[in-house]
């Protein structure tokens, strides 16, 4: 079998595979970033805004409701980011374990 003739028996190309890899790492991390700073603008509105949110202290049950209000607030941005980022590392190594597997096989073969 040429090598020509073993370059179009395989169904990928390793270059794409690899930017692929890339790319998915690049957003990943992008995304990360961006999650990061809406939760530093949503926390820095909490703060500034604290007095309005926590006026009623006097009532537990409504600081109660405030404080998870503040609380689910803050986690949105960070378990969505969070959960994107380790989403795409994971396709990115998965690829790039793959190509180990498909790399030490051709070796292998030769």
């Amino acid at each position: 079998m040429t090598e020509k003739e073993k370059e179009s028996a395989t169904f990928h190309n390793e270059d794409a595979v690899f930017r692929i890899a890339m790319w998915s790492n690049i957003v990943a991390w992008v995304t990360l970033i961006l999650s990061l700073l809406s939760f530093g603008n949503i926390a820095v509105k909490i703060i500034t805004d604290a007095s309005k949110i926590f006026a009623p202290a006097g009532v537990p049950d409504a600081l109660f409701n405030n404080a998870n209000l503040v609380l689910g607030q803050l986690l949105t941005p960070l378990t969505g980011g969070v959960f994107v980022f380790l989403v795409l590392r994971g396709l990115s190594q998965a690829l790039y374990l793959a190509m180990d597997f498909y790399l030490d096989d051709e070796v292998d073969n030769d």
